[in-house]
């Protein structure tokens, strides 16, 4: 494969690896680890539960709202975003397209959205998962400008989420992404996670710490490294356990989706992170095919990835790289 093939590929495992986490996740979303166990072992394929088998949620229904913006805007717009997201929101409120599993503060800053409201002022101070779970595009659009990318990250997030937090979590999942875009051989957990770290000290200390201490885990069994993440939709325990999930394979994507969507509590959006910034390491050759021939969405998935590589640069150095 030459470089743009995989610089492709990657933008492409990107946008499917949230897609196959999101719906890997849906089914036993809510659930305990020990109940997902319970009820069906080890969840390895798509369950016909809930939406039903290979279907996406909202966290990925809100990736594909918010790469549209992107392509369609060629950079982040902070209005064009926000209209896009009220749009999504109407769509689903007068029963023309469901928006699947909507969180309250993404539900509520949309509806505000398309009532009217400015984008300033439409978002709720919460600091759930929402703009963390959605943001993967903003790391591809913007993998080779980190000051773009902080932006961008916190600026789409505040729409929904004006929490700190909320925001860090946020740029954190983006920067991962554009990390593993720009990784060339073998991927280092402890430098990652150093990055990653550093990278979002400005928009919160906690996050920058918790994600700091995820490498102690690594070697230790995996419900220690649980234990200190959490597994909720509150983001400071969403966006470490899904990195945390990355982190211990980081050049296995089965085996980090799997991990994630069995941790238990927020699966869908744990599995989604965990998968997005696993496929941009990873790419589109390492999601194995019996995740893909049932995903939803899948070829529409790939046609936006496609569309927003080309927003990248051409001329690009090929030993490029962000680290």
């Amino acid at each position: 494969m030459n470089t743009n093939d995989r610089f492709v590929d990657k933008f492409t495992g990107t946008l499917l690896g949230c897609a196959v986490g999101d719906a890997l996740g849906a089914p036993v979303e809510g659930l305990s680890s020990n109940e997902t166990q319970c009820r069906y072992g080890t969840v390895n394929g798509y369950l016909d539960e809930r939406f039903g088998r290979g279907r996406i949620t909202d966290d990925t229904q809100m990736t594909i709202v918010l790469a549209q913006a992107l392509i369609e805007a060629g950079r982040f717009e902070r209005d064009h975003t926000a209209r896009k997201f009220g749009h999504w929101m109407e769509l689903s409120d007068k029963g023309i397209k469901r928006a699947r599993g909507v969180g309250v503060a993404c539900g509520t800053a949309c509806r505000r959205l398309y009532e009217g409201v400015d984008p300033q002022e439409s978002g709720v101070y919460s600091a759930g998962c929402g703009a963390a779970m959605r943001v993967s595009p903003v790391g591809l659009r913007y993998c080779g400008d980190l000051e773009e990318l902080k932006r961008a990250a916190a600026g789409q997030a505040f729409i929904t989420h004006t929490d700190p937090e909320a925001i860090a979590g946020a740029v954190a999942v983006a920067r991962a992404v554009a990390y593993g875009i720009n990784n060339h051989g073998k991927a280092n957990p402890y430098a990652i996670a150093r990055c990653i770290s550093e990278f979002v000290r400005p928009f919160s200390i906690e996050m920058s710490e918790k994600i700091n201490g995820l490498p102690e885990y690594l070697e230790l069994d995996e419900e220690l490294g649980f234990a200190y993440t959490g597994n909720s939709g509150y983001v400071m325990e969403t966006v470490p356990c899904a990195l945390y999930s990355f982190l211990r394979t980081p050049e296995d994507f089965e085996a980090t989706v799997i991990r994630a969507v069995n941790a238990g509590g927020d699966t869908d959006s744990i599995g989604a992170i965990a998968g997005s910034i696993s496929g941009s390491f990873n790419g589109t050759g390492n999601i194995p095919p019996r995740f893909l021939e049932p995903l939803e969405g899948k070829e529409y998935l790939e046609s936006l990835a496609v569309k927003l590589s080309t927003l990248i640069p051409r001329d690009r150095p090929r030993d490029y790289r962000i680290i």
